[in-house]
């Protein structure tokens, strides 16, 4: 066995959001447009509205396994220090890895405007949760962490996770980590899918290591545009359009091209017991 030790790559997380992404009304994913997905990304920081954390015990944890946790446009990678076994490009962990151990991953929203322009809130409830394994304490539909190659994705709404699974998570949290907490990503070494385990059966990384993946789809809105001298009513549009930080979405009324809606003003409109029943975008011209 060679005594060489390098670092190889344990896995990749990505975060997707269409609001940045999209190119006007085209999903940046459309597989009808093969060089988009490339091309967006090109200008794509997730940074710009939100974080990603290993957890303070998932930390400890990286140090010692010699697992080194880096930062992306997109998201993150996971590189863990590890020696070429017997047999030539076959690589395993320099410390041995348990096929049991579970790495944490905490995200928080740091735009205060996310909600305008996203279809889930910034805080909610008990935490999203994306994990390659099911815990107890959750349904038997409980919907697995995407793959980069899944087709179509899953939507985020299914990623709830239930009271009892965040308050066995949460166990395992600081209450400062608890505060403000939109998600956890929750990888086991041994998957329930096994093109999602971080290693093969054997204890050896995988030729290709899995990456995946979320998606957060960008909110629709009725445009409403109104007068920028007095805010008087001018015109209302018939269907909700998307709201997109790139490309364009063409909307026209009187045979006019108008500008597009913003994120920065929106009205809610509830029925009598309080439901949201329209979102509708402000626009004054």
């Amino acid at each position: 066995m060679s005594f060489n030790i390098t670092y190889k790559p344990l896995c990749h997380v990505n975060a997707y959001h269409h609001y940045f992404l999209d190119d006007g009304t085209t999903a940046f994913d459309d597989l009808g447009e093969p060089t988009l997905k490339e091309e967006q990304l090109e200008k794509y920081n997730l940074n710009s509205f939100l974080k990603i954390v290993p957890s303070l015990k998932t930390q400890r944890m990286l140090a010692g396994q010699k697992i080194r946790f880096k930062e992306t446009n997109t998201g993150f990678s996971l590189w863990i220090a590890s020696e070429e076994t017997v047999t030539p490009n076959l690589f395993e962990p320099k410390i041995e890895l348990s096929q049991s151990e579970t790495l944490q991953f905490l995200l928080y929203i740091k735009d205060s405007l996310f909600e305008n322009y996203s279809t889930v809130v910034a805080t909610p409830s008990t935490p999203f949760y994306f994990s390659n394994k099911k815990p107890d304490t959750e349904p038997v539909s409980f919907s697995e962490i995407n793959l980069e190659e899944t087709i179509p994705h899953t939507l985020i709404s299914n990623f709830t996770s239930t009271e009892a699974t965040y308050v066995k998570l949460s166990e395992e949290l600081s209450a400062t980590e608890t505060q403000n907490l939109f998600g956890i990503i929750s990888l086991q070494v041994e998957a329930d899918t096994p093109s999602k385990s971080l290693l093969d059966g054997s204890g050896q990384l995988p030729a290709t290591p899995p990456t995946f993946k979320i998606q957060i789809k960008n909110r629709e809105t009725f445009w409403q545009y109104l007068d920028q001298k007095d805010g008087s009513f001018i015109h209302k549009s018939p269907t909700e359009l998307p709201l997109v930080k790139n490309g364009i979405v063409g909307y026209s009324f009187d045979s006019i091209k108008r500008p597009a809606a913003a994120p920065n003003r929106l009205l809610f409109v509830k029925d009598g017991g309080g439901t949201i029943i329209e979102t509708i975008s402000e626009i004054f011209i």
